[in-house]
């Protein structure tokens, strides 16, 4: 996959798995950061208040590769990282996966505590709708009114897309385009005397 797309989830998803007893529910949902998660995670635990574990995963960055698990009081290795797995293994990142077990008075082992959360996790997963997500750049553009459609134009024809455009004696755009596209269209617009910086902010 291009270093310019990502796989993420567009909206929750649930499966439930009894096991032995004991119930796994799983969630899965998009996160754009550690603060959302911890959100969603506390709503959960509020939905879910007399269960007995409430184990988890994550994974962030562009390429995944910010990601943690947690066994919440189960056996190490025995349901945060069978979650991740999972995760990992769909290839999705800015997506979080929580399970939480109702015990049902048997005990399952590592082998099957392992097997159940992982196979919520991956029900969960399979429940949902995966999507994949353009990485952009942000860039602020200023130009003549001449110079200004064939900027639009360029945009539109690099996937990109306008965010915002101000208009006095001079053209002042923010526009979003792919990451690795960024480079060689600064440098040609430079070259072409279009003012180009990064950030957001138009003064």
């Amino acid at each position: 996959m291009s270093t310019d797309r990502y796989l993420t989830l567009s909206g929750e998803s649930t499966a439930m798995l009894r096991e032995k007893a004991s119930r796994f529910i799983g969630l899965a949902f998009p996160i754009a950061n550690e603060d959302a998660f911890k959100e969603r995670l506390q709503a959960f635990q509020k939905e879910h208040h007399s269960a007995r574990h409430w184990c988890w995963a994550y994974a962030l960055g562009h390429l995944g590769e910010v990601h943690r698990s947690n066994d919440d009081g189960e056996p190490a290795g025995t349901a945060g990282k069978p979650i991740l797995r999972h995760l990992q293994g769909a290839g999705l990142t800015f997506s979080a996966v929580i399970v939480v077990r109702y015990f049902g008075g048997t005990l399952l082992g590592k082998g099957g505590l392992v097997q159940a959360y992982g196979e919520a996790a991956r029900a969960a997963i399979e429940q949902g709708t995966v999507v994949q997500r353009v990485v952009t750049e942000r860039l602020f553009v200023t130009c003549s009114y001449a110079q200004f459609d064939k900027l639009r134009n360029e945009i539109a024809e690099l996937d990109g897309s306008m965010i915002d455009s101000r208009f006095d004696p001079l053209c002042h755009t923010i526009i979003e385009l792919p990451r690795s596209l960024v480079s060689a269209a600064v440098d040609r617009w430079t070259l072409q005397g279009l003012q180009v910086r990064t950030g957001d902010q138009m003064k």
